[in-house]
């Protein structure tokens, strides 16, 4: 009767100290996580169990190539009877790890049970495996002690399910002039919810929004008219795109004149001219220096010569004006004119037909309305 006594006391004893003693573990709060892609996710630290914990340290080591650390944050476990705690972290991309560390202040008893010590905030970059492994661990107790521990990292999976599928167009954007505004269409060609957001660090590009969430327009302006590209990043849970953008001057010129109205409209934008076109001998004049000026010639007067010269690109255009020459030299070379280059109202006037073609125009004449239509290409 004796020995039944004691072997029930014998395991009571051990089920009682089983009971009691738990060891302190350092988890995720999950061993594996499936994450979409470009989704931003939060993953705590925890720990279970502990006794007098006064402060800890972690290396948490990570692939940069694969993951992308946002932000850490700290945990309410080490303040929970609100007393102060001094708290930082490091993300170092050359040692391939995350530092964190946090103490609380004071000469006072550490914290025990169970509770969240910091969060970290990541991104996956790609679509491919990967972790957070604990790598170096110290925990204290308020006499600055070592408290054993036990530790389970995280796998970290790209989810394969619902997976978003990201396309924009267009690729680039090209503005001509300031007061344009653009537009990206982003759509989801895959499956589940395409949201993310977009950004420029060009501070000349608008743009109307920074986030967006399903099927998207984006409108996109710029400030100033810059000699450079810039870009547009889009990230998603569908992927990641880059816009360019650029300004190109647009060169080509639609001019519209009519005989007898002193107002011209170059790409429907009014120009007042000195004095109206007008017919000379089956010729519409117009004044030279507003053609060639907005082809983007230049136009230059040599007075003892009584010469004009026009040059666009490595067009050279030289004529006479009231010597009554009928030809003019375009590189070099003579060509005959209607009508000789002359002064009128104190302005040199040509045929438009002439001076349009010679600098790659195209002219058209409209009888019905007596206008004349000139289209400058961008070469």
């Amino acid at each position: 009767m004796m020995k039944k006594i004691i072997f029930i006391l014998f395991i009571l004893i051990i089920f009682t100290f089983s009971f009691n003693y738990q060891e302190t573990n350092l988890n995720f709060s999950t061993d594996s996580v499936e994450v979409i892609q470009n989704e931003l996710r939060t993953v705590p630290i925890i720990i279970n169990n502990v006794k007098d914990l006064y402060g800890f340290s972690f290396h948490i080591e990570f692939e940069p190539e694969f993951i992308s650390i946002e932000t850490v944050e700290e945990g309410d476990f080490l303040k929970k009877d609100k007393v102060e705690t001094f708290f930082l972290y490091k993300v170092d991309y050359e040692r391939r790890e995350i530092i964190i560390g946090a103490t609380r202040k004071g000469k006072i008893n550490g914290i025990s049970g169970s509770g969240n010590l910091a969060f970290i905030k990541f991104k996956l970059k790609t679509n491919n495996k990967t972790f957070l492994n604990f790598k170096e661990v110290s925990l204290k107790d308020s006499n600055l002690k070592d408290i054993s521990f036990s530790s389970k990292n995280l796998i970290i999976l790209p989810k394969t399910t619902d997976i978003p599928k990201i396309s924009v167009e267009p690729n680039i954007l090209i503005f001509q002039t300031l007061d344009q505004v653009l537009e990206l269409k982003i759509k989801n060609v895959g499956k589940g919810i395409l949201k993310g957001m977009i950004y420029t660090k060009d501070d000349w590009i608008a743009i109307n929004k920074n986030s967006f969430e399903g099927d998207t327009t984006i409108y996109v302006a710029i400030k100033n008219a810059v000699n450079f590209e810039g870009s547009i990043m889009i990230e998603s849970n569908g992927g990641n795109y880059e816009v360019k953008v650029r300004f190109e001057k647009s060169t080509f010129k639609k001019i519209v004149l009519q005989i007898g109205n002193q107002v011209a409209y170059v790409n429907d934008e009014p120009y007042l001219l000195p004095f109206p076109p007008f017919i000379k001998d089956n010729r519409t004049m117009v004044p030279l220096r507003f053609i060639a000026e907005q082809r983007g010639a230049q136009v230059l007067w040599y007075a003892e010569e009584s010469k004009v010269l026009i040059i666009y690109n490595e067009i050279f255009i030289e004529l006479w004006v009231d010597q009554n020459k009928n030809y003019v030299r375009l590189n070099g070379i003579f060509y005959s004119i209607e009508i000789p280059p002359y002064t009128y109202k104190g302005r040199t006037v040509v045929p438009v037909r002439f001076i349009s073609e010679f600098l790659n125009g195209q002219v058209e004449w409209k009888g019905d309305t007596k206008s004349v239509i000139i289209i400058f290409n961008s070469t």
